[in-house]
């Protein structure tokens, strides 16, 4: 697989989990939004029903702990609920999806790595030979000129 098509992959599939996310916490956040209201209003007339029940047997400020009290474990109990992680077959399935396509891409990212890395050795080598060659030119070139500047003193 080339490098362009892991990363189209890779794109995909990423995108396709964004979006499962988001349609998720959408959904989650307005069910979240309209349990809220509705919590609300039943725990506005339920207090208010419960205080007058319990003001009886349990005075004024008794009633007003119990109430206290109540809420307190509702709000733990809604709290609890609310940082629990979602988890279905399909996210996990995604998220596997997403790191073989990742692990792909990395695969073929290296290999593109490893063939820049190996031209860039043959450019230095090249480069090297170009350098030795010249070097060895002007020494031979030099060696010729002093061996005719001394052939043509001894004539």
């Amino acid at each position: 697989m080339s490098t362009l098509n892991s990363v189209k992959l890779y794109s995909r599939v990423a995108l396709l989990r964004r979006q499962v996310l988001l349609q998720q916490l959408i959904r989650r956040v307005i069910t979240g939004a309209l349990a809220v209201a509705a919590f609300i209003v039943a725990a506005g007339l339920a207090t208010y029903a419960l205080f007058l029940a319990s003001t009886v047997p349990l005075g004024e400020l008794g009633a007003t702990l119990a109430i206290a009290a109540l809420y307190l474990v509702c709000a733990i109990l809604l709290l609890a609920y609310t940082l629990r992680e979602p988890r279905s077959p399909e996210l996990q399935a995604l998220e596997e999806m997403e790191t073989a396509a990742l692990d792909t891409v990395t695969a073929d990212t290296q290999g593109m790595v490893q063939l820049v890395h190996a031209a860039g050795h043959r450019i230095e080598n090249l480069g090297s030979n170009l350098t030795l060659g010249i070097g060895l030119l002007s020494a031979l070139s030099r060696l010729l000129a002093s061996r005719k500047s001394s052939l043509s003193q001894t004539k």
